[in-house]
């Protein structure tokens, strides 16, 4: 009988334990998995139960719409892609609680052996997705983004089965990073992936949401549910290996190898941090470029408003139960270590400082009192959250070794680091010069894993304060020492003022946290919406009061008198030195006029001089001009002839035969008619290349924007056919660049340098081998255009002459030496670039040949 009774009182309280928990239920969006690891874990290991909630985790099936259990309140939480603005869009009462990837894991594949390499290939090809995937902004904004027309493109109902990607039933397939990678691996496959974030679209997903009644009607279980599952999610990403066990055993549907689930956990993992260090956080920003790229689409049914669709945990600033909370609170136990903070008592035994004057705003903000105990060292201040001596401390950064006892709020203000050196040591401005050398850092974990983080090349060795460490460096046991700079200031200014001094600032400034004991999840909200509500202003405004030293030393009264009679002895030397440099100057001025006098009669002379030495030198240009000019008119004219001569010929037989056909009464209306056309077309031809040559050959001096690549296009179409009379090829690597400058100059100098190859092809070369490699790049910020042929190149006694005005190899009547003259001088002067010329020797079709190479080099912007 006894038994009977403990077993119903054991039963009964079991009923009562269970009834005590709020029923909610989450609804997942797809197949149990790595995906949902968070809720798994809160769930197991009692997270939500800590908070009061008995959670229902609903599977998925594909006859269920995950919004829609939201919106008719079927589930109280959801989990969703970013499609939920759209739902949103469609007046579904939801909101989102956070976003647990900071990009979405959807991406679309490809075969390696399909030849769709690029989404440029996805032209007429088939691409199988659910009828979510091809709503995917992501998605869609990544192929749009490559101009292609989604009307050639055949979507194919997805059918979530890898194999119709290997067998060829599709060509690609929308998946998750994070699981078909892995299963084409195992199977050996080569495969494309085409990942949006790649592409600049680095959208959310996995959202967590509930309907916007849960939060009004319930909003502290929102808060405490959110937080448990985030709590959840931290737990699974740091034992990934625990989490992937957990669904392995009790969350299989879908039989997935536990190597698999630990390879997704590790992908999830990057997508949950990327770009991010605070879990789940959602900016707005984002959220509205995701919702513009779906309103561009034509994808959103009506406006929304971003506020209307994150929860911020400030829909009222305080909920009823975080209200209770603070009333019934007498005070906040706040244990720091002052090592880390300037954290002082006054003379009324008070504390002053950053962390005090931040604790000041809270409480204004709150009604929340706190009571600041100094610890000694960091392994103090853990210790007393675990003997619940403190409710909270403050902590540098989210280190992973305290990251399972306490829950961490947003970060609430940031304060520069720098380094302490000895008095003589220079200035540091890289810290990466500090490698190698020891630098003192207080123990602390949090503080060494943010410094191990950022700067891993540091040599740190812990101290147990500032002033041991300060110490130690005064005695060059250390280089350095590195803290914030309100400590590192104030025991300089109080113990060291004329040993050490701050020689360099980090980078990174160190950020500043609350640690929660993780059973209290009303501190934490009341903690994170005050620090939300106090604005940038007011945090900078107390960093600034704490940053300045004050020096309060003792002033040497008698050091006034040093200077008094240091000064003294300065004026008076200055002013017997003024006094000889008055007589000097009487001195110096005689001498000056006199000198004076005869500059003028030589200036008089040389004026003359030069007057009929730039006379001279106009004389020169104008000649020098006109040669250009003839030379350009010369080289325009044979190029027109070589234009001309077919057409020419064309029109002279054509007029001919009709001639003649008319002679012997055999002319045919339809043949005259035939004819006349011919005629009209290459007299039309013939205008055609005329305006060419106008266009390229007038001079143009603005600078304009123009593509190196259809210049050099047109400039060949123009004199390509003499060229193909003397049998040269051209070997052509031209990319395709855009740049600001002197276009038709660009131009000249391009000819010049090929005529300059033509000529020597034409009298030093086997007609049959004749070639001009012509390679036009981009390298940093100038364009290169490298020109060589095979000609033999130029006697090294005379390469040096080669762009001297007047010089030249040919017979006079084949070449005034002026064109690599005017070249250098565009090129130089003009473009503010330069040429050279060398002989280079190379083999091409297995054969050796030796020519001249020209290279210009001209900055892509003048």
């Amino acid at each position: 009988m006894q038994k009977i009774f403990y077993l119903i009182m054991f039963l009964l309280s079991i009923n009562l334990c269970a009834k005590s928990l709020e029923k909610v239920s989450l609804q997942l969006s797809w197949f149990n998995q790595f995906q949902f690891a968070g809720y798994y874990i809160a769930k197991e290991k009692g997270f939500y139960k800590d908070v009061g909630l008995d959670v229902d985790i609903r599977n998925f099936d594909f006859n269920i719409n995950v919004p829609n259990e939201v919106d008719t309140k079927n589930a109280t939480f959801g989990v969703g892609r970013e499609t939920l603005l759209l739902e949103k869009s469609n007046n579904k009462n939801i909101i989102a609680l956070y976003a647990i990837f900071q990009a979405s894991p959807l991406i679309l594949l490809s075969l390696d052996n399909t030849g769709i390499n690029s989404i440029r290939d996805f032209n007429n090809r088939k691409i199988m997705t659910t009828i979510d995937d091809s709503s995917e902004v992501s998605l869609k904004a990544m192929i749009s983004s490559q101009n292609i027309d989604f009307k050639r493109l055949e979507f194919l109902k997805h059918t979530h089965d890898i194999m119709d990607l290997v067998n060829k039933k599709t060509d690609v397939i929308s998946a998750y990073i994070s699981k078909t990678p892995y299963d084409l691996q195992k199977m050996g496959i080569s495969y494309n992936v085409f990942y949006p974030k790649d592409y600049g679209f680095d959208m959310y997903s996995d959202f967590l949401f509930t309907n916007v009644d849960e939060i009004k009607n319930n909003e502290q279980r929102v808060i405490d549910f959110k937080n448990a599952s985030l709590r959840g999610w931290e737990y699974a990403f740091s034992h990934i290996h625990e989490a992937a066990n957990l669904i392995y055993e009790k969350y299989n549907e879908q039989n997935i190898p536990l190597d698999a689930l630990i390879y997704e956990g590790k992908e999830l993992k990057k997508l949950a941090y990327y770009m991010n260090s605070d879990l789940g956080e959602i900016k707005k920003e984002k959220v509205q470029r995701i919702f513009d790229l779906y309103n561009v689409m034509g994808l959103a049914k009506n406006p929304i408003l971003i506020d209307d669709f994150i929860y911020d945990d400030n829909y009222t600033l305080f909920t009823k139960g975080e209200k209770n909370y603070i009333n019934n609170t007498t005070a906040i136990n706040v244990c720091i270590n002052p090592s880390l903070i300037s954290l002082k008592h006054n003379s009324n035994k008070e504390y002053t400082g950053i962390l005090k004057d931040f604790l000041d705003l809270v409480t204004k903000n709150s009604n929340l009192k706190f009571n600041l105990i100094t610890k000694k060292n960091w392994e103090e201040t853990i210790k007393s959250i675990s003997t619940n001596e403190c409710d909270i401390i403050s902590t540098a950064s989210k280190s992973l070794k305290i990251k399972n006892k306490l829950n961490f709020t947003k970060r609430y203000i940031d304060i520069p680091l720098v380094l302490a050196t000895k008095d003589k040591v220079s200035f540091i401005d890289n810290i990466a010069s500090l490698k190698n050398k020891k630098i003192g850092v207080v123990k602390d974990i949090t503080f060494i894993d943010f410094l191990k983080k950022h700067y891993p090349y540091l040599d740190i060795v812990e101290v147990n304060n500032i002033n041991e460490g300060l110490k130690k460096v005064s005695k060059n046991e250390l280089f350095a020492q590195v803290d914030t700079i309100t400590a590192i200031s104030n025991e300089i200014q109080e113990n060291f003022l004329t040993k050490l001094k701050i020689s360099g600032k980090l980078k990174e400034n160190l950020p500043l946290y609350f640690a929660v004991r993780k059973d209290d999840n009303f501190l934490l909200n009341i903690l994170n919406k005050s620090i939300n509500s106090i604005d940038d202003f007011a945090k900078q405004k107390i960093v600034n009061k704490w940053i300045s030293i004050e020096f309060k030393n003792n002033f040497d009264y008698s050091l006034i008198w040093k200077i008094f009679l240091f000064f003294v002895t300065i004026l008076s030397i200055l002013l017997y030195r003024q006094r000889l440099l008055n007589k000097v100057n009487i001195v110096l001025k005689d001498k000056v006029d006199e000198k004076t006098k005869e500059l003028k009669k030589l200036n008089e002379s040389l004026e003359k001089r030069v007057e009929e030495e730039v006379q001279n030198n106009r004389e020169k240009d104008r000649l020098l001009s006109q040669q250009v000019k003839m030379a350009a008119m010369g080289e325009m004219l044979e190029n027109i002839a070589h234009q001309w001569r077919q057409p020419l010929s064309i029109i002279s037989t054509t007029s001919s035969g009709i001639v003649m056909q008319k002679k012997a009464e055999i002319l045919k209306d339809e043949f005259l008619i035939k004819s006349m056309d011919t005629i009209n077309d290459t007299a039309q031809y013939l205008s055609k290349t005329i305006e060419d040559f106008k266009n390229f050959y007038e001079p143009n001096k603005n600078i304009v924007k123009f593509n190196i690549k259809t210049i050099y296009t047109k400039t060949l179409d123009i004199i390509d056919s003499k060229y193909k009379n003397l049998n040269i090829k051209f070997i052509e690597n031209i990319e395709s660049i855009d740049l600001l400058g002197l276009d038709s100059e660009l131009i000249q100098v391009i000819i010049n340098i090929l005529n300059n190859s033509k000529d020597a092809l034409e009298t030093n070369n086997n007609p049959d081998e004749r070639f001009i490699f012509v390679d036009i790049y981009k390298k940093d910020n100038f364009l290169i255009i490298r020109i060589n042929d095979n000609a033999g190149g130029i006697d090294e006694s005379i390469i040096d002459r080669i762009f001297e005005p007047y010089f030249t190899t040919k017979h006079k009547s084949q070449g005034t030496g002026i064109g690599l003259y005017m070249s250098q001088e565009i090129v130089s002067k003009h473009m503010y670039g330069e040429i050279t010329i060398k002989n280079r020797y190379f083999n091409y079709n297995n054969k050796s040949y030796t020519g001249a190479q020209f290279n210009v080099k001209v900055p892509l912007k003048l």
